[in-house]
């Protein structure tokens, strides 16, 4: 696969998928005001009491839960090249795909700013073999459990999750950037607790200082 040719800020290429040429592009997208963007922040700490301690209320809204991710991308890594995501998550026989792409202007945020275009699946295997079909292929999947809290201090309202995962455990802060921001400082999490880099980069890394090829991020099997 290779790119044919470049038009304004496009880049389109060539692939084939059982015998049928597709055409694809990608760019970086410009906030606009209907574009649905993803405000996190990934924390290297498991400590929820400290939301606690700084006044935030936080009320179980989804129990804890298995999740399992598949990344899907081209065979030449596109998506992954551009910092583009396409996901299908697999929670109890339902799914969810998702499409993650960088958003141009917040590339110096504290936090982890993404366009999200997502949408619920009652068959996320189908959706798979849908998308390999159509020239994508697997390319990793990681899996954990996770917690789901609603959180709200006077007119503040976010998200937290705490993730558990084979490499440790994380809590994700998700809503409007200058609360998620006011309650960083007001816990008292500091800027080298905040984690920009995703599972997948996170494993990569992890993979690369033990010398060995990249490998899912799973849990083993016990018998």
């Amino acid at each position: 696969m290779g790119p044919l040719g470049q038009i304004g800020p496009f880049v389109w290429f060539d692939g084939c998928a059982s015998g049928v040429i597709i055409r694809h592009r990608m760019s970086q997208a410009p906030v606009t005001k209907e574009m649905t963007l993803e405000i996190e922040v990934k924390l290297a700490s498991d400590d929820l009491d400290r939301l606690r301690n700084a006044g935030y209320e936080l009320k179980l809204d989804k129990p804890r839960h298995f999740e399992d991710n598949w990344l899907l991308d081209f065979p030449d890594e596109m998506l992954l090249k551009q910092g583009a995501a396409l996901r299908v998550r697999l929670v109890n026989g339902t799914g969810t795909v998702t499409y993650k792409g960088i958003v141009k202007e917040t590339h110096e945020s504290r936090l982890k700013v993404r366009e999200e275009i997502e949408t619920t699946v009652t068959h996320p295997q189908k959706m798979i073999e849908l998308f390999e079909r159509l020239g994508f292929r697997r390319s990793f999947r990681y899996q954990k459990y996770r917690t789901g809290y609603s959180v709200t201090q006077g007119n503040a309202q976010f998200k937290v999750v705490l993730d558990e995962t084979p490499m440790g455990r994380f809590i994700e802060i998700e809503g409007d950037e200058a609360e998620v921001l006011k309650a960083l400082d007001a816990a008292g999490f500091s800027t080298a607790e905040i984690i920009r880099q995703s599972y997948p980069e996170l494993q990569e890394a992890r993979c690369r200082s033990r010398g060995i090829p990249l490998e899912d991020l799973v849990f083993e099997r016990t018998e």
